[in-house]
């Protein structure tokens, strides 16, 4: 990385674009329809439910079923903690040298990418909700590994995408 200080960058007031709030718009639904999922099944969630599936996708381990609650906590938490972090980019570690050309580009193209991440993630483990439920009710034999391999490819190649702006823009 040929990054500066963060100290040495400059600090730029971002607004917010509209693809932006519907990538923020689209991780905070992800979180709601988990806690949806989890309030409407709830009465009728077995008391142990799947916590962990093996790499075939079969339940290995079972809990309580409050740990059901688990998965949107850390979603709710990752979104508050990237939304938090997302103010202040000029704190970020960048793939290339921040100066006051590019300052404003670099920036937004990583609040993008924290964006498109924490929906990303969000995404995700609203999904390992959905599966639990379905494994739990019965109504699933195993895990979908598939559509979470399809995910985290996602998640990379949102990475790989940032990494080719980034360096276009220096």
């Amino acid at each position: 990385m040929t990054g500066n200080a963060p100290n040495q960058r400059p600090v730029i007031s971002l607004g917010l674009s509209p693809v932006v709030v519907v990538v923020e718009l689209l991780g905070a639904i992800a979180i709601l329809l988990a806690v949806l999922l989890i309030v409407k099944f709830w009465a009728v969630l077995p008391d142990r439910i799947p916590i962990h599936f093996g790499l075939g996708g079969l339940a290995d381990a079972w809990g309580d079923k409050l740990t059901i609650w688990i998965m949107p906590a850390v979603a709710a938490i990752i979104f508050a903690v990237f939304t938090a972090f997302s103010r202040y980019p000029h704190t970020f570690n960048y793939p290339v040298r921040i100066t006051s050309e590019n300052a404003h580009r670099q920036y937004l193209l990583a609040r993008g990418l924290l964006a498109g991440l924490k929906a990303e993630i969000c995404w995700l483990l609203a999904f390992v909700v959905r599966q639990q439920i379905l494994v739990a009710l019965g109504n699933a034999q195993r895990f979908s590994v598939e559509l979470v391999l399809g995910i985290i490819v996602l998640i990379l190649g949102t990475v790989g995408v940032y990494l080719i702006k980034a360096y276009s823009a220096r």
